[in-house]
């Protein structure tokens, strides 16, 4: 599991060839999670919902807990996930790389939609990284709302169903502890039954 995230984390971070703009500046850039001190938990409510398919889960009352360790003396940020009364480890980030909630996100977002449409999530995940890359959402110092729609412009979107006109949504404040406060992924406005999120508990 650690070796599919740390693929992931890489995946996601690396370069495409375009020009990075303010968003991807933003939810990307290095140490973007600064709530690292040990003892400092961060939990999100989590909840995913859809159709029954081969390979999807749905969490009616889940959370994501971001902990803070120390690995041979070097800080990191552990995540476990909790639904239905069980905890089970996701996997543990370098506190100087990405924001671990939002790769979180991200990879369940590809591993749903791969699940329910049977699409390459290779496919799907360089899509999804190549459309927050090039967003042109403006970033300031305060509250943020970005909507990002990976697909709309897609040459296979006849093949996507709903998930042709999946929306992104990320609510952020640049510069906080904790920069991500909500991340949606909704196909509902177009008659979809996929919605995903993660809620910063107490936001």
């Amino acid at each position: 599991m650690r070796m599919i995230w740390q693929g992931l984390a890489v995946s996601l971070l690396m370069g495409t060839g375009a020009q990075a703009g303010a968003l991807s500046d933003a939810i990307f850039a290095p140490g973007a999670f600064g709530a690292t001190d040990p003892g400092q938990v961060t939990r999100y409510d989590h909840e995913r919902s859809g159709p029954e398919g081969p390979g999807f889960r749905p969490v009616a009352q889940g959370a994501l807990v971001i902990t803070p360790e120390l690995a041979e003396g070097k800080p990191q940020l552990v995540l476990t996930h909790e639904d239905a009364g069980r905890t089970a480890p996701v996997a543990a980030f370098a506190a100087s790389a990405g924001d671990p909630v939002l790769l979180y996100f991200l990879e369940n977002t590809v591993r749903s939609m791969a699940a329910l449409t049977g699409g390459s999530p290779f496919y799907i995940r360089n899509r999804v990284r190549d459309a927050l890359v090039q967003a042109e959402t403006a970033v300031g110092e305060g509250p943020v709302v970005a909507e990002v729609k990976p697909f709309s412009e897609d040459p296979n979107r006849e093949k996507m169903g709903a998930f042709a006109d999946l929306v992104l949504r990320f609510e952020l404040t640049p510069g906080a502890a904790v920069p991500l406060s909500l991340l949606s992924a909704d196909t509902t406005a177009a008659g979809g039954a996929y919605r995903e999120t993660l809620t910063l508990e107490g936001s």
